[in-house]
């Protein structure tokens, strides 16, 4: 006998503790899924934002140690890479606290431990027993890209779901497979921590998805940590599990040896094992097919979180689900997923932040705007606390005809903290606030948000023409 609910969700990471945990405070009956208990939290919780940012954040305070050696103190060794890892498991285990399946029960929600696979178009079994719900979402997350080359079944490779349990001590050498977020943030965590580091990169720049100019800012203070970075590099083969083989793009080979190496090289949407054939459920390229309200060729069955195949963010689980439930109750004015209201970090230092529309999307929609270079060379926060090195790019919509009237139509910036100062233009954004809020409000002194205003007061100082400061010189002798 089918067991009747109103949602079940498959897959209780970021996305599916979301869905599940919202449409239960709502009143639904609610069916939450999971294959392993331990999986519960998902990536993030168990081996992605939450032991890298404990990781970096360790790694952060080795680094000011070393700085402060020019002031007097002295600093030597290397981290003890068990203490470490300890102080990661530690921390994983308090938020693990309010994310376990016992949890969810003693909240009043139905959880089911098994491996789901799809009957029919709405009924799942896990082990003998069948549930069906009026809709399904599919939280069922990624996997890290394998690196498929010929001696990687025997070589010392971990990935980001391997890297805080199975490596034991710190590596004299690391080498970091990929150039993306993952590998930028934890090839600078074990540098600083003792390792030296070797990034292989298939592009010509690191963040590839980043503006141009950040990541040579990136490179930079990447090339003062002592990390070797191999542009438009790949690795071909392992001769030996501790001894890669990098194929470059003008076809010459470099041997680089390693004491460890991650690969971070990209994800892969979970879409085995569901028996999805069975639900009208169409793969292609190895993603879920599925349209712009995230629902799959199965009316009933919807996707968030990395399943969708859009982007890999916990947050962007969050967004997923908040589209979803949005349109579940809202049927007849349904929101169409939108990369517009999304922000990412990448949590180096400096860290690279990035929110709303990209000058390509804006260019590409037709949108007029205007782009804003800032640079905090001149900022005071930034000349005491060395990081002049920084920088911020706004695109505001074109001149209005009050003073400094624009709005904000994305950025990017990179500087220390970068994360924490965008989220101000970010809800600025989501707000359609115009830049003279900004511009008005009284920031204390000398807080490193301060470089918003400056920012964004440079499209004031460009709306003052000739004629308009004659207006104003007239209005003031008045």
């Amino acid at each position: 006998m089918k067991k009747q609910y109103d949602l079940i969700v498959v897959g209780a990471g970021s996305g599916g503790l979301g869905a599940s945990l919202a449409a239960h405070t709502i009143g639904l009956r609610v069916l939450l899924i999971e294959k392993n208990t331990q999986n519960v939290g998902g990536d993030c919780l168990n081996s992605g934002c939450v032991p890298s940012k404990a990781i970096i954040h360790l790694a952060r305070q080795f680094a000011q140690g070393r700085r402060a050696q020019a002031f007097g103190l002295q600093v030597e060794g290397k981290a003890d890479l068990a203490k470490v890892m300890a102080y990661v498991h530690q921390q994983q285990e308090v938020i693990r606290a309010h994310e376990n399946a016992d949890y969810l029960r003693r909240q009043g929600l139905d959880v089911v431990i098994g491996r789901a696979h799809f009957l029919d178009a709405g009924t799942l079994a896990v082990g003998d027993a069948t549930y069906t719900a009026k809709r399904i979402v599919l939280a069922t997350g990624s996997k890290p890209r394998p690196l498929g080359v010929p001696g990687s079944a025997t070589a010392k490779l971990y990935s980001n779901e391997t890297l805080f349990y199975d490596l034991k001590e710190l590596p004299d050498h690391l080498l970091i497979i990929g150039g993306g977020p993952i590998g930028c943030e934890m090839a600078q965590a074990f540098r600083r921590l003792g390792s030296e580091v070797t990034i292989v990169d298939r592009g010509p720049r690191l963040l590839s998805k980043e503006l141009p100019e950040f990541s040579a800012i990136l490179e930079a203070q990447f090339e003062k940590d002592g990390i070797k970075i191999l542009h438009e590099a790949e690795v071909s083969a392992f001769p030996a599990p501790t001894v890669a083989e990098v194929k470059f793009k003008d076809g010459s080979k470099l041997k680089v040896p390693f004491d460890a190496a991650l690969v971070a090289i990209g994800r892969v949407v979970t879409t085995t094992g569901l028996d999805f054939d069975k639900a009208g459920i169409d793969v292609k390229d190895h993603k879920i097919v599925i349209n712009e309200y995230l629902q799959t060729t199965n009316t009933r069955v919807y996707t968030a979180g990395d399943s969708t195949g859009l982007y890999y963010f916990s947050h962007g689980a969050e967004k997923h689900v908040r589209q979803l439930m949005r349109n579940f109750f809202v049927p007849f004015f349904r929101k169409k997923h939108s990369y517009r209201e999304l922000s990412w970090v990448t949590f180096t230092e400096p860290e690279v932040a990035t929110f709303g529309r990209s000058a390509k999307d804006l260019e590409k929609d037709g949108v007029a705007f205007e782009t804003i270079h800032h640079s905090f060379k001149d900022d005071d926060r930034a000349v005491t606390d060395d990081y002049r090195y920084g920088k911020l790019v706004l695109y505001l919509s074109k001149k209005k005809w009050a003073l400094g009237k624009r709005t904000i139509l994305g950025g990017s910036m990179i500087a220390p903290g970068a994360g924490e100062l965008i989220q101000e233009l970010f809800t600025a954004q989501l707000a359609k606030l115009n830049t003279n809020v900004l511009f008005n409000k009284v920031y204390p002194y000398p807080v490193s948000s301060r470089i918003n205003q400056a920012a964004t007061n440079k499209v004031r100082q460009g709306d003052l023409t000739p004629f308009l400061k004659k207006v104003l010189g007239w209005l003031y002798r008045l």
